[in-house]
């Protein structure tokens, strides 16, 4: 298409006195404006889900190297965990619950159930302490594992704020995420009030 004949169809549109591209703008801009914010919070919701699930494997993946040592895993531990995740979130009303399993697996003498062994949770929010009654008999929960073998289980709670409510069309939900590890290096990951060194299959 030749330059004037584009200046000709935009100096039409232009020198319309109709209204019609007015009346148009009336009523799309509140819809155009909607999607606009609407894009702008699924990207927020998006990422603040991709760096909770990034901070939480993150957690899991630096507790499943440790070597059991002689230093076991106490408050100030855990506490620095959730100082770390929180930074990596960028966000510090999220919460943290670490725990660690061991599964009891004989089907000889019909022994089949998973033993809390330790649980930190940190933070406010709709978590709660884990029980053994909650792990009890979590086939279903857990993945595969042997007689006598422990897993970490970190789970994360962070609620997403949208920063444009538009009235209550976008609301404050939960995001979370959880990640199952492997030790990597000791047969047990031992907390300061549960070690027992001596019994790593019972």
């Amino acid at each position: 298409m030749k330059p004037s004949l584009l200046k000709r169809l935009f100096g039409s549109f232009w020198s319309d006195e109709r209204g019609t591209a007015a009346l148009e703008t009336v009523i799309m801009a509140p819809f155009l404006t909607i999607g606009l914010f609407f894009s702008y919070e699924a990207y927020g919701a998006f990422r603040q889900q991709s760096l909770t699930e990034k901070a939480t494997y993150t957690i899991a993946d630096i507790l499943s190297r440790e070597q059991n040592n002689g230093t076991p895993i106490d408050d100030t531990y855990v506490d620095n965990a959730k100082t770390l995740f929180d930074d990596l979130t960028r966000s510090d009303i999220g919460q943290l619950r670490i725990t660690v399993v061991r599964r009891h697996l004989d089907p000889d003498n019909n022994v089949d159930f998973f033993e809390l062994r330790w649980s930190e949770l940190r933070g406010d929010g709709a978590f709660q302490e884990m029980t053994q009654a909650m792990v009890q008999d979590a086939d279903d929960f857990f993945p595969a594992m042997l007689n006598g073998q422990e897993m970490i289980l970190v789970e994360s709670l962070s609620p997403y704020r949208p920063s444009v409510t538009l009235g209550g069309v976008f609301r404050e939900f939960p995001i979370e995420a959880r990640m199952f590890m492997t030790l990597r290096f000791a047969p047990q990951l031992c907390h300061i009030d549960v070690c027992n060194t001596s019994n790593t299959t019972s």
